[in-house]
């Protein structure tokens, strides 16, 4: 079964919300349910267990019409109208979210939507989330709705699509090229054949896109199995000692984030060491220095223990307006977190910065 910890900083009653009528009227109904409990995209690269609730107020407001479309296999893509800063691109995911997912008011997109198939002409559960003139365009090229959407995340985050579009992108919605739109074929487009062929290579580049972005999702090279050489010399764990880190090594409490106001979160300037990097460091990274910084940090938990060689742009590296490592470090401070990180966090930091490495030379087109 699934257990669950109530945290001491507890549910607090607002004008649209009674704390005490809620959990009298779900214990009078028996308690929670083991279904309730659902991943949840909390911000980029941090996924968390949370307790929906079908029948109450208990998170905010319950979006009974969203839970349905969140289910194993969809892929949802993350927009925003403008963003309140310069744009950045925003995370792919695969569970459910909530609007803060970016700096500023997300929007989630999925590539299928729920559907009881009794008006689904193909008598499946689900069905394209596409325009009528979307799905003609892709039966010319004999694609689906994944390729588009694979497409879709691959454009996004393109440095030159982003510099280009710079000034549409901090006023509307983005706006995709796709090859050959819109009747592939037609005068004035690319043949189908190419067409087809360019959508399908830019796909291929955003499905590699999407596992990295998806940090449940285990990417062979970067996260399991033999690592490549430029991925693990990237925020090896270490000490001032020189021993594997053990015991009080791994708490948090450099002072990278505390409480503000209420429960609010507020980032800190923690402990950072800029670098050369060293003989070796440059050996095993090679050509892709060039994406990555001419310099490097060490990030440290405390006086002891530190992440070895996190480069410039790994550090600063933002997803949907956040600083991806650094507010992953805020929400684990001793001090906010109330413990210090287990072995395994402490290793998923690791597995955050590698994966960041590869999106950098993937978007900067260092790698096939």
């Amino acid at each position: 079964g699934i257990r669950a910890s109530v945290s001491a900083r507890h549910s607090e009653s607002t004008a649209r919300f009674n704390a005490r009528s809620t959990r009298d009227a779900l214990l009078k109904r028996g308690g929670p349910v083991e279904a309730g409990f659902v991943r949840h995209a909390y911000r980029p690269f941090d996924n968390r267990w949370m307790y929906w609730e079908a029948e109450t107020k208990l998170v905010d407001e319950k979006r009974a019409d969203y839970r349905p479309h969140v289910f194993k296999g969809n892929l949802w893509l993350v927009a925003q109208k403008k963003s309140s800063q310069e744009w950045r691109p925003a995370p792919v995911i695969s569970h459910m979210s909530n609007k803060k997912l970016l700096d500023f008011a997300a929007s989630c997109f999925p590539v299928w939507l729920c559907d009881d198939g009794l008006d689904n002409a193909g008598g499946t559960p689900h069905r394209p989330n596409l325009s009528a003139a979307a799905q003609r365009y892709l039966q010319h090229l004999g694609a689906g709705a994944e390729d588009l959407a694979h497409h879709v995340l691959v454009v996004l985050h393109d440095p030159a699509y982003r510099e280009a579009n710079a000034d549409a992108l901090r006023m509307e919605w983005p706006r995709i090229p796709l090859p050959g739109w819109p009747a592939p074929g037609s005068a004035g487009t690319l043949p189908a054949v190419d067409a087809a062929d360019v959508l399908a290579q830019s796909a291929a580049r955003g499905r590699q896109l999407a596992a990295l972005l998806d940090s449940d999702t285990p990417v062979p090279g970067v996260t399991t199995g033999t690592l490549r050489p430029e991925i693990a010399v990237i925020a090896v764990p270490a000490t001032t000692h020189g021993h594997n880190m053990t015991g009080d090594d791994f708490a948090l409490i450099a002072g990278w984030g505390h409480y503000g106001t209420g429960d609010a979160v507020m980032p800190g300037h923690g402990r950072l060491v800029e670098r050369e990097y060293t003989a070796d460091e440059r050996a095993a990274l090679g050509d892709a220095i060039a994406a990555l910084g001419e310099t490097t940090f060490d990030v440290y938990l405390n006086d002891r223990a530190f992440w070895r060689n996190v480069p410039a742009a790994i550090w600063g590296y933002k997803l949907g307006g956040y600083q991806v490592l650094k507010k992953w470090l805020s929400y684990r401070e001793r001090g906010v977190l109330g413990r210090a990180l287990s072995p395994e966090e402490a290793l998923y930091f690791v597995e955050m910065a590698r994966r960041v490495e590869r999106i950098l030379l993937l978007t900067a087109r260092e790698v096939s």
